[in-house]
């Protein structure tokens, strides 16, 4: 197989095209696994030769609708394909695939590696609170890796396979470093995006702010007192940061939290709202069926049935 080495660093990065393919190709939860796995399968992690091994290194393309994968390439070299012309991929390097993508893969014999495939739900916190993290989930991405990002895939696959203390939420947090840091990676790559997220240590202090106080129901003048800025001051920090006012980003934040709830606890809708700030439970369903257009108990229902048949 041939190689294409990577640009020189600046221009280290590849775009796959996004073009919309046809709708026949075939959809799994991991390559060749029909989707009716238990509802608490979540997150997946195998060495990559494991699975290309079994179907000759060369991996049809295919779709993944409720999942998202990184590949790390440590070893080998290959080829991905989405439908438009193959990129070329020369180890060290990663590829970020979104959920309901096309792609494929041909690899050489000795590739090595591994894979991660996770819910896209687990994608939703940290895109939430940050655009930039948004905007590079959205396509497939072809990147170098440095030890940081290699040793944070290895560590999910490790914590996988552990038993230790804490293992549920380790893995939820090492799976959104791993976006965070690939993430990184793609706008060292991409100045012009980089400077424009220079908002720089205000944004920073405001993502963590929402993040420790969104379910105390503060006003705005909270947060813009706590920055030492004006209220306008502070929606302007939190535009330029996220794409949405304080009021559309706390909104947001909660949602997502109110959606995982009640997808993955239990826990009664009404106490559900309590915990999030809300004194009276019909306001938050009225506001739970604003953001989603469905009512708390309508969404519980509807996720776990499709989330079961996947």
């Amino acid at each position: 197989m041939s190689t294409m080495d990577f640009p020189a660093k600046g221009l280290h990065y590849r775009r796959m095209d996004t073009r919309i393919l046809p709708p026949s190709i075939p959809e799994y939860r991991l390559y060749r696994e029909e989707r009716d796995e238990a509802a608490d399968f979540w997150l997946h992690c195998e060495p990559l030769p494991e699975r290309s091994r079994l179907h000759r290194f060369e991996i049809a393309t295919h779709r993944h609708p409720a999942f998202f994968q990184i590949f790390l390439i440590t070893h080998g070299e290959g080829e991905v394909v989405d439908g438009g012309t193959p990129v070329r991929l020369k180890s060290p390097c990663a590829v970020f695939v979104p959920a309901g993508a096309a792609h494929g893969f041909r690899f050489s014999q000795d590739v090595d590696g591994l894979v991660v495939t996770a819910l896209a739900d687990r994608l939703t916190p940290p895109a939430a609170t940050d655009r930039y993290v948004a905007t590079f989930a959205i396509e497939t991405r072809v990147l170098p890796v440095e030890d940081r990002e290699t040793d944070l895939l290895r560590r999910i696959a490790e914590e996988q396979t552990g038993h230790g203390a804490g293992r549920a939420a380790a893995l939820e947090a090492l799976v959104a470093l791993a976006v965070i840091g690939l993430c990184r990676s793609w706008l060292s790559l991409r100045p012009e995006i980089a400077k424009r997220q220079a908002s720089g240590p205000r944004a920073q202090m405001l993502t963590s702010l929402v993040a420790a106080h969104f379910r105390e129901a503060r006003p705005a003048a909270f947060y813009a007192e706590r920055m030492g800025v004006s209220v306008s001051q502070l929606n302007r920090i939190a535009r330029a940061a996220t794409g949405q006012t304080l009021q559309g980003l706390l909104a947001r934040r909660i949602t997502e939290a109110a959606c995982r709830d009640l997808l993955f606890t239990p826990t009664t809708a009404s106490s559900i709202a309590e915990s999030l700030g809300f004194t009276d439970s019909a306001y938050f369903n009225r506001f739970f069926r604003r953001q989603t257009g469905m009512t708390p108990g309508d969404y519980r229902r509807t996720e776990r049935l499709r989330l079961e048949r996947r």
